[in-house]
């Protein structure tokens, strides 16, 4: 029998799936980007419990990041949010290319909270969490999201494995905003988004043991829908991918 450590890793693995299907959904439809990325934020909170998110993209005339897209600030927040490259740890991690975690930011001198969003005796207990958003080596900008330091349901490892994913879709957005005029219109034709969604629906059935109920409730979508997706990527039974 499964201790209580294990079904909550299982569990959050199986949310993220639902989340990562949820963006890709997302990306996959006709909308602008702003309005894409802020939706990609939303299901972060929904799915994982990220209280707070920012998408902060790197202004070249700017020289500086500013924040693109936002869950739980204001717009005032939102506009107190720029970062020169190296300044705080949001600069850092557009510097380095490399993600950083802060596990209390109460204690972190460098988390400058420039957009003031929460008041210096409310950083305590909050974790916060910080990649780059790259695409083949450059950094376009970054990805950073809080949750509680003691939310039962937090791993690290598992976060960052969901956030890479979501990190590297927003890179593959922000790239085809600048070849397709800023829209979003050729994403449903992006062969990478269709690649990623056939790859979740095959890990899916995987770990659900090819049971594709589970498989469907592990993506947060109905049996049909599954049946509909699996015959639509050519995905047989034993899970291979017939050519």
């Amino acid at each position: 029998m499964a201790t209580r450590s294990e079904r909550i890793r299982l569990d959050q693995k199986a949310v993220g799936f639902s989340a990562l299907y949820e963006v890709t959904k997302i990306l996959g439809e006709r909308i602008d980007l702003p309005q894409g990325l802020s939706g990609i934020l939303r299901i972060l909170n929904s799915f994982m419990g990220m209280t707070k998110g920012a998408i902060c993209l790197y202004d070249r005339k700017r020289g500086e990041l500013g924040i693109e897209a936002a869950f739980g600030l204001t717009d005032e927040e939102r506009h107190r949010g720029r970062y020169r490259i190296g300044e705080g740890i949001t600069g850092k991690v557009m510097k380095l290319g490399v993600p950083m975690v802060v596990p209390d930011i109460g204690k972190e001198p460098h988390f400058l909270n420039k957009t003031r969003a929460r008041e210096a005796r409310d950083l305590h207990g909050i974790a916060f969490i910080c990649l780059p958003i790259k695409i083949a080596g450059e950094v376009l900008g970054v990805l950073s999201v809080e949750r509680p330091s003691r939310d039962a349901r937090a791993s690290v490892e598992e976060d960052l494995r969901i956030l890479t994913v979501v990190a590297s879709l927003i890179g593959h957005a922000v790239t085809l905003r600048h070849e397709q005029a800023r829209n979003l219109e050729a994403l449903d034709g992006w062969r990478g988004l269709r690649e990623l969604e056939r790859e979740l629906l095959i890990m899916a059935l995987k770990e659900a043991g090819g049971v594709q109920v589970k498989a469907a409730a592990r993506l947060g979508i109905t049996p049909r829908q599954l049946a509909y997706k699996m015959q639509k990527h050519r995905i047989i039974k034993e899970f291979r991918v017939e050519a």
